[in-house]
């Protein structure tokens, strides 16, 4: 211990004597350090969630074979089967709060009778709905505030208790606050939490297990997994035998995941994103280290003869490598502690973070043990990258050479490794600057990219409709009138309505079987949305053949469907769909294919050309058993956002008692561009840190160079070699490196961007734009940090030089 001490005070002292190496270590680290540290919390955060759950170690995501939730009828028989010691479900659900003159969006969870008790916390005011009054049948009107949401709405009064709120329409009693946790909705902390029934959640009665419950179960002492998953298994078995139509598939194997992740538990997602991610930003990381390595390697020429007498001494390779490592575990300390202050103002940052298409998410970021946890990791990986090449090769000097050359000896012919450190930092650099760009592109591509349909000419209206309602008819009645009015306003066009938006955030797909055609998978996976009667002339999607819904394609008449070219192609193999008749089950009816439009985008951009299947609003206003918003297609004479607050006023006057957000059509479609923009800004931070980083050790590189050979300059200098020789010698020198770097960088820019071609919405991975642009930035940055140690190179003095040999 006293040896170590000495060593850390010995280290102290020579780096005083060394600001520049210090001032540059902790720059480079610093930065490395804290955008790793920062990214680790968020990571973590956002893949490894673990919400606030009593006995949280045998608490498990509960998924049926045949998708990731259950019915509530199902969860009713997955409750009494005694698989499990308890299970508890939850639905998050959209449901509108009047508390004035203008409703208001409730961002609510929707939980079965025992899911308060489930997750075993007390209330922090009032008290919790038990089961015998929150029982789905009895319809209860009871609603539980979380903390936040009572804070801010409700000033934290405990006189909230008691209160009413008109929620859909109907009176709900505040009976209890929820304490500050990390809900089980991961990110988004919900508002209310309201026991499930028809009032929230009309599709209660539905033995369909699509769009319904998230299930938990906590596993009996001593019970394991597998057999848990065994129970459910078998659960699920049974209830097809019993429900063959409502329960296709649930015969299949169970899944069983972690409480930690969420939805992404068990997913390659969950370990492959941060596992990307991680080593994309370790990259940088890894760059400035290499700049410390770079100038430990350079103070090492000095210190030569002082390593050589401590060898002689009797000093062993061991000892002093390991003084070499405590100088670069300082240098690292010294970068960590500002770096972690750096993470701490990202971290504060980052909570604050709106993902588009999904808005403000909590992620809660602050020091963890985890996250002091990975620091130390960070401290520990930067000394050793920093200081175990330099130290390794400082101490493999011959002793004699040393001594008798007095300290004179140089390393200039051992350049190797500061050489590779430099290539390695510039190919570094390159591989972000790469990707950065291709995201870059991608991003422009999508924003100016034709989907097939009019994107600049429409305005979307979503209109929450009661649950109950929309469960009825998809909100067909109010639909109707909506468009009605609509249409006698000034500068619109044609109005229309729809269950999804293309491009949006949401979507529903699924296979279809045609008649004639033995299959018992159906066809291949198709989007699928069910629109009404001058739906594709308002979105200006244009049709090759057949005809449009009517207002005759209503309930009691033959269901009728509209394909795009895409189905047709995928599914009659480029043969007329006309006519021909396809179903989703064998219980339902079949549907008639009435017209096929041209291929437009729906899904995203980077997708191929999925099919897409459109049936009658009127004969089928649901697409899935999930409560959607009505959406309302405007097409305009002018330019749509002047037309918003309008048509906000007109739903208004039709029904004032809906919920209504009017965006324009480019908007409504925009999250997948907002996300790009988000990945490319994230890329394009590590790429601007990494070059700046490949500049310092480029710089530092050269600079050493020059300082080392100034004998040798003087000499060339002398003998007849002009200032201009010299430039271009240290200049070539440096261009040579990052033409290596180049190249390799390439190399590896180029496999990783196949690995990401799905990203790119149709931009060749091998984009000569952004490869050749990368390259040309570094080059020219390259260029620029050469030029001061070349230009010190030519003002050498020959005299001054000669006389220091």
């Amino acid at each position: 211990m006293s040896s170590l001490i000495a060593d850390i005070r010995h280290a102290v002292r020579a780096f005083r004597a060394s600001p520049g190496i210090v001032g540059i270590s902790i720059l480079s680290l610093g930065f490395g350090v804290g955008v790793n540290l920062a990214l680790f919390a968020g990571l973590r955060s956002a893949f490894f969630y673990e919400p606030t759950v009593a006995a949280s170690a045998r608490v498990v995501a509960v998924r049926p074979g045949n998708s990731n939730q259950f019915s509530y009828l199902n969860y009713r028989d997955l409750r009494d089967s005694g698989v499990f010691e308890a299970v508890a479900g939850s639905r998050r659900v959209a449901l509108i709060w009047r508390s004035g003159a203008v409703p208001e969006p409730l961002n609510a969870l929707a939980v079965t009778a025992n899911f308060l008790e489930f997750i075993g916390v007390p209330p922090a005011a009032g008290r919790f709905f038990g089961e015998a009054e929150a029982m789905p049948e009895r319809q209860p009107r009871v609603v539980v505030l979380s903390h936040p949401f009572w804070t801010r709405r409700f000033g934290a009064s405990p006189n909230a208790i008691g209160q009413q709120m008109v929620i859909n329409g109907e009176s709900f009693a505040i009976i209890g606050v929820l304490p500050e946790v990390r809900p089980i909705t991961m990110l988004q902390n919900p508002d209310v939490y309201v026991p499930i029934s028809r009032l929230v959640l009309p599709t209660v009665v539905d033995r369909h297990n699509g769009n319904a419950l998230a299930v938990l179960g906590r596993l009996r002492p001593g019970m394991t997994e597998p057999q848990a998953l065994a129970g459910v298994s078998a659960l699920g078995q049974r209830l097809e035998r019993l429900y063959p139509d409502e329960n296709a598939g649930m015969g299949q194997p169970a899944g069983i995941a972690p409480l930690r992740g969420g939805d992404l538990a068990g997913t390659p997602e969950q370990f492959v994103v941060p596992a990307v991610l991680l080593a994309l930003f370790g990259l940088v990381l890894l760059s400035a280290c290499a700049n410390v390595a770079g100038l430990l390697l350079a103070r090492a020429v000095g210190r030569q003869r002082e390593i050589a007498l401590r060898f002689a001494l009797g000093a062993s390779r061991a000892r002093v490598v390991r003084l070499l490592l405590t100088e670069s575990s300082v240098l690292a300390l010294l970068g960590t502690l500002p770096g972690m202050l750096l993470s701490m103002w990202l971290m504060s940052a980052m909570n604050s973070i709106v993902v588009p298409g999904e808005g403000p998410v909590e992620l809660a970021l602050q020091p963890s043990a985890a996250w002091a946890g990975y620091a130390l990791v960070l401290l520990m990986a930067t000394a050793m990258l920093s200081g175990l090449a330099p130290a390794l090769r400082t101490t493999k000097q011959s002793l004699t050479a040393t001594l008798q050359d007095g300290g004179g000896h140089t390393m200039t012919g051992r350049l190797w490794l500061r050489h590779l450190l430099v290539v390695g930092q510039v190919a570094v650099c390159l591989i972000l600057l790469v990707l950065s760009s291709l995201l870059l592109r991608s991003l422009s591509r999508v924003t100016t990219m034709n989907p097939g349909f009019e994107v600049d000419r429409g305005l979307v209206a979503r209109v929450q409709v009661d649950p109950e309602r929309y469960a009825r008819d998809g909100g067909l009645e109010l639909a109707g009138r909506l468009v009605e009015r609509l249409e006698g306003l000034a500068g619109v066009a044609s109005t229309s309505f729809a269950n999804i938006v293309p491009l949006g955030t949401d979507r529903s797909a699924t296979s279809l079987r045609v008649e004639g055609v033995d299959s018992d998978e159906g066809g291949p996976r198709t989007y699928v949305n069910s629109v009404a009667p001058r739906y594709f002339p308002t979105l200006g999607i244009p049709f090759a053949r057949g005809r449009d819904f009517v207002a005759a394609d209503r309930a009691g008449a033959p269901p009728v469907a509209i394909v795009s070219e895409s189905f047709e192609r995928a599914y009659f193999g480029g043969r007329s769909a006309l006519g021909r008749r396809v179903r989703q089950t064998e219980t339902e009816p079949y549907l008639e294919i009435v017209g096929v439009v041209r291929d437009h985008m729906y899904g995203s951009y980077g997708d191929a050309k999925t099919p897409i299947f459109y049936t009658s609003y009127a004969q089928r206003p649901h697409v899935s058993t999930q409560i959607r918003p009505l959406i309302i297609h405007v097409r305009t004479t002018v330019p749509p956002a002047a037309l918003a607050r309008d048509v906000r006023s007109a739903v208004a006057a039709v029904d004032p008692t809906v919920l209504t957000e009017v965006q324009t059509l480019r908007e409504a479609t925009s999250s997948e561009a907002g996300q790009r923009r988000v990945a490319a800004q994230l890329l394009s931070s590590a790429g601007a840190l990494g070059l700046l980083l490949a500049t310092i050790g480029l710089y530092g590189m050269l600079a050493f160079v020059v300082s080392n050979r100034r004998g040798e300059i003087g000499i060339r200098m002398a003998l007849g070699a002009t200032a201009a020789q010299i430039l271009g010698g240290v200049i070539a020198q440096g261009l040579k490196l990052v033409g290596i770097g180049l190249a390799a960088g390439a190399v590896a820019a180029f496999a990783l961007s196949w690995m990401a071609a799905g990203m790119l919405a149709g931009l060749s991975p091998a984009d000569p734009i952004a490869f050749v642009g990368a390259a040309a930035l570094l080059a020219v940055v390259a260029l620029a940090s050469c030029v001061g140690p070349a230009l010190r190179a030519a003002r050498v003095d020959p005299l001054a030089a000669l006389r220091r040999l």
